[in-house]
C-alpha cells in the first residue's frame, strides 16, 4: 500500500512539472538592432550612455538604421542644509531619440525618454562609496531608458511591417 501512494506521488510530481521550461526564452527581434545601426550622442559629457548603447547596439556593421540621441540632465536640490550643502539631489535624464531608415522603407521614429533617481551625498567632498554609488545608479537609469527605447522601436518598426525577414 505505501508503495503505491508514493509511486502516486512521484507521478504526480512529475506531472505537474512537465510544463516548466528551464531556457531563457529570447525573441528574435529583442536585438534587432544589434550591429546595424550608426549611433550619435550629443548634449551630456557624461560617457555613461554612450556605453550601454554601445552595449545593447553594437557597432554599425551594416548602417542599416541612424540613431540620433540628444541627452539633457537636470539637477534639483531638495533639501538644503543652513550652508547650502545638498542633502538630496534629484536627478533627471531626459533622452530624446530619432531612428532614421537608411534605406526610407520605414518611416522616422522619435521617442522621449525620461529616466529619474534620487541621490543623497554622504559627505561633502570625495567619498568613494557614494561616487560608486551615483555611478551605479546613472548606469541603471541609462540602461532602462535604452531598454524602453529599443523596445519601443521594435514595437513601432513591427506594426510597420519594416523589420527584416533575414
Amino acid at each position: 500500500m505505501r508503495l503505491w501512494f508514493f509511486k502516486i506521488i512521484v507521478f504526480f510530481s512529475l506531472v505537474s512539472c512537465s510544463n516548466i521550461n528551464f531556457l531563457l526564452d529570447t525573441k528574435e527581434n529583442s536585438n534587432f538592432f544589434k550591429n546595424k545601426t550608426l549611433v550619435y550622442v550629443s548634449g551630456w559629457d557624461n560617457s555613461v550612455l554612450k556605453d550601454v548603447l554601445f552595449l545593447k547596439i553594437g557597432g554599425a556593421d551594416e548602417k542599416k538604421f541612424l540613431l540620433n540621441a540628444k541627452v539633457y540632465e537636470k539637477q534639483t536640490k531638495r533639501s538644503v542644509d543652513e550652508n547650502q550643502v545638498a542633502l538630496k539631489i534629484d536627478y533627471k535624464i531626459t533622452v530624446d531619440y530619432s531612428l532614421k531608415d537608411t534605406t526610407n522603407k520605414c518611416p522616422e521614429i522619435k521617442n522621449r525618454q525620461i529616466s529619474k533617481f534620487s541621490f543623497t551625498p554622504k559627505s561633502s567632498g570625495y567619498n568613494f562609496a557614494s561616487d560608486v554609488l551615483l555611478g551605479s545608479l546613472y548606469e541603471e537609469a541609462a540602461l532602462n531608458n535604452v531598454n524602453n527605447f529599443i523596445s519601443f522601436a521594435n514595437n513601432k518598426l513591427e506594426s510597420n511591417k519594416c523589420l527584416d525577414e533575414n
